[in-house]
């Protein structure tokens, strides 16, 4: 049963308000493309959260922790404890920065470049399927939005 049918003996619920909440659906669209990036994305044994840091990492080699919480919108904790994990399945280093031997730099070592790789490859026909509700020009108004709404 999907989630917003009922039983047949029961009515059918009333979303009109949910449906024009736009954070209710915006949420509802992050479940979905989650669920599909773990289906997708399985036998890699990558997350949404490291597939991010990967990809931010690659297009920004000897990036700080902090700038990648920041963007992430994560915890500093949360994401050292994610670094840790990349660092010890052998995706990223972090080194001292030359410029500032106090800060870290993060980069990817050949393994997490080849994986990022292989991801990317792998995100353009998922995004695909998951937009595939709306046209090409549905899709590229839709990025354009959301980069307004929150723009990095």
């Amino acid at each position: 049963m999907k989630a917003n049918q009922q039983p047949a003996s029961k009515k059918p619920l009333n979303l009109r308000a949910l449906q024009n909440t736009p954070g209710f659906m915006i949420r509802l669209v992050q479940l979905k493309f989650f669920e599909g990036f773990y289906e997708q994305f399985a036998e890699m044994g990558i997350s949404p959260a490291s597939y991010a840091i990967l990809a931010l990492v690659r297009d920004n080699p000897g990036v700080a922790p902090s700038s990648v919480a920041g963007l992430l919108r994560l915890q500093l904790p949360n994401l050292i404890k994610m670094l840790n994990e990349l660092e010890s399945a052998g995706l990223i280093k972090r080194s001292r920065s030359k410029a500032d031997r106090r800060a870290v730099e993060l980069v990817l070592t050949p393994k997490g470049n080849k994986l990022i790789q292989e991801a990317a490859k792998i995100s353009e026909p998922y995004n695909r399927r998951m937009l595939a509700p709306l046209s090409e020009a549905e899709q590229g108004t839709l990025i354009e939005m959301l980069n307004r709404i929150l723009p990095l």
